[in-house]
């Protein structure tokens, strides 16, 4: 009879067996989680940082179009250019004069956007040198100071795409 109990008992688990299995495959599950939670978050920020570096490269390619561009900064949103699309997302464009040459532009893209508390951006630097006698002789006069001369531009041909002052800088 005792033979027999003994078999009995070699066949099946104990209740500490159990819970401790249990606790490893609790264990095990809480991990997974954990991971797939950070996972997420990290895809989301993939896709937010590729969708806002083509955001800002579209921004750059607009500026490159409309020829030599003016000096100074704006922003905005992409409400107008992608409606409903990007409402977390807005940019600001600086262009500034090079130190160095004066028929070079130095133009900024910060595309930002919301992501948790704090807001992240992508920043793009280009520089687009005049094309063209016209522009050369703008970025010129633009280089010389300005002092002697305060008519200001006249005939330009340049597509207004910037708004603001220009700097001084």
């Amino acid at each position: 009879m005792n033979h027999r109990h003994r078999r009995r008992r070699a066949r099946g688990f104990t209740l500490l067996e159990v819970m401790v299995a249990m606790a490893i495959l609790a264990t095990t599950m809480v991990v997974l989680l954990e991971n797939h939670g950070s996972s997420l978050r990290l895809s989301e920020r993939s896709r937010n940082v590729s969708i806002a570096i083509n955001l800002a490269k579209d921004l750059m390619t607009d500026l490159e179009i409309k020829g030599w561009p003016e000096l100074g900064s704006e922003q905005g949103n992409f409400e107008e250019t992608y409606p409903g699309l990007y409402p977390n997302f807005r940019w600001e464009r600086v262009v500034e004069e090079n130190a160095f040459w004066s028929y070079i532009r130095e133009c900024t893209v910060r595309v930002f956007w919301a992501e948790g508390p704090a807001e992240q951006k992508v920043e793009i630097l280009q520089f687009i040198a005049a094309m063209d006698a016209e522009e050369q002789q703008i970025a010129n006069e633009e280089s010389s100071g300005g002092d002697d001369d305060t008519t200001g531009k006249s005939g330009g041909t340049s597509s207004g795409g910037t708004t603001g002052g220009t700097s001084s800088k």
